[in-house]
């Protein structure tokens, strides 16, 4: 394994000296939880009032201190003996290999457009007829919306569609 099990709020410190023997991380952060339990930290301090001062962690900061892992050591010379089971701490970074993306393939492109029917004065029309037609001649009719568009036309590759609106749109209507 890599990294240690990060160290806890009520994890167990074994402390050296007498009277104190083994005792639980009484402090941790206030607002980092592993498991359900608050973090613990450099300078968080074990029950015998022992504060975690080495072997701490060299590439997690929690609240801006060093995470403490089993093993951490306190003033007292005690050291974290058990942590989480779920979270593992590391010194060291070994970045995975990278493969970049195949290229999409083009039978997967999918072209669309929409039109937007406005006046001379560029204000969109509602309601206008339209009669729009792609390349394999497949038709679309109906009426601009509110704000003038007409649905998008999707294709699978690109087209040039023709549009036709007004009266004419209604006249080629009559025509299918």
């Amino acid at each position: 394994m890599s990294g240690k099990p990060a160290a806890r709020v009520t994890d167990p410190t074994s402390c050296p000296l007498p009277g104190h023997g083994v005792n639980p991380i009484a402090s941790g952060s206030p607002d980092v939880f592993f498991d359900g339990l608050a973090a613990a930290r450099q300078t968080d301090k074990s029950a015998c009032g022992s504060p975690i001062v080495g072997d701490v962690a060299s590439t997690v900061l929690i609240n801006g201190l060093p995470a403490a892992t089993v093993g951490s050591t306190g003033a007292h010379g005690n050291n974290v003996i058990t942590g989480s089971s779920t979270v593992i701490i590391g010194n060291s970074h070994t970045p995975a290999d990278f493969t970049p993306p195949s290229a999409m393939p083009l039978w997967a492109l999918v072209f669309d457009e929409q039109f937007r029917i406005v006046g001379t004065d560029g204000q969109p029309l509602a309601n206008v007829p339209y009669h729009i037609k792609d390349e394999s001649g497949m038709v679309y009719t109906g009426f601009s919306d509110e704000s003038g568009r007409t649905p998008r036309i999707a294709t699978s590759k690109q087209e040039t569609l023709e549009i036709t609106t007004g009266v004419a749109a209604l006249e080629k209507w009559g025509e299918a």
